[in-house]
């Protein structure tokens, strides 16, 4: 009866953590990923309060001022079925525009607007797997229409470059990329956003724009459709795991403490 018992409680232990073991050394990488990327614009506020900002049905695009030739921020999206390659180069992540056009001084405009940028990955090699849940990141930006008065910030090209800021910039790394990281089938994968273009702003942009000196941001040109692409790429490390034989081992130490217990249990 007790080498029955020692048998069965051995087995019950030391099984699972052999499977674990397995199932850890079959966990295969992805190697290219299909990714849908989709932008829309969440909220936003204008200057006067009076609601004339508009945005499409699409939630793509802001418009503001009363001219025929409106001023306009949008962003498009982006989808493929594969091309994102593990640990390879980078891939464009959809296109943000300003449409800089001159509006009246009284007309209302643009101050401040979220962009949720939500991303969905397809393990497509070496194995076509589902979608992975999506993840989404919301985008602060604080946005300044300047007059026209050749009054301009250093580093302007126009007569007057407009101002976009970020409102949370401690979201961004060092090197001014998002990372987002997440665990599938035994890696570890983290995927990084750039928005190219965005970079640190001079100390008088960062004022008239109403942000901390330091503040990261764009400048765009009056009378132009500026446009600022995104890119993003992944990499991926292995999850480490305890080797077979530590992972017995310790099976065979919970074996042990499990009959201590109880063959006290009996003398007791």
């Amino acid at each position: 009866m007790k080498t029955t018992f020692r048998k069965t409680l051995l087995a019950s232990l030391v099984v699972p953590f052999a499977l674990g073991a397995q199932s850890a050394s079959a966990a295969t990488l992805v190697t290219d990923w299909g990714y849908n990327v989709n932008n829309t614009f969440t909220s936003f506020t204008d200057s006067t309060g009076d609601g004339s900002v508009s945005a499409s049905a699409d939630n793509k695009t802001l418009s503001w001022g009363l001219r025929p030739a409106q001023s306009s921020i949008s962003i498009t999206d982006v989808f493929a079925t594969s091309g994102l390659e593990t640990n390879g180069g980078v891939v464009a992540g959809g296109r943000f525009t300003h449409s800089n056009k001159v509006i009246n001084a009284s007309d209302s405009a643009l101050t401040s607007f979220n962009l949720a940028s939500e991303l969905t990955l397809t393990p497509f090699a070496p194995v076509n797997a589902a979608s992975l849940p999506p993840s989404t990141t919301v985008f602060s930006s604080f946005f300044k229409e300047t007059p026209n008065n050749g009054d301009c910030v250093v580093g302007a090209g126009s007569n007057c470059d407009d101002i976009f800021t970020v409102g949370n910039v401690s979201i961004l790394g060092d090197d001014l990329e998002l990372a987002t990281s997440f665990a599938y089938d035994g890696y570890n994968y983290t995927v990084f956003l750039k928005l190219l273009g965005l970079g640190m702003l001079g100390s008088d942009a960062c004022a008239v724009a109403g942000a901390e000196a330091g503040c990261v941001g764009l400048l765009t040109r009056e009378g132009f459709n500026s446009n600022f692409d995104t890119e993003f790429r992944i990499v991926a490390s292995a999850i480490p795991v305890p080797e077979p034989g530590t992972l017995a081992l310790l099976g065979l130490g919970l074996a042990g403490l499990g009959m201590s217990r109880k063959k006290k249990a009996a003398q007791a």
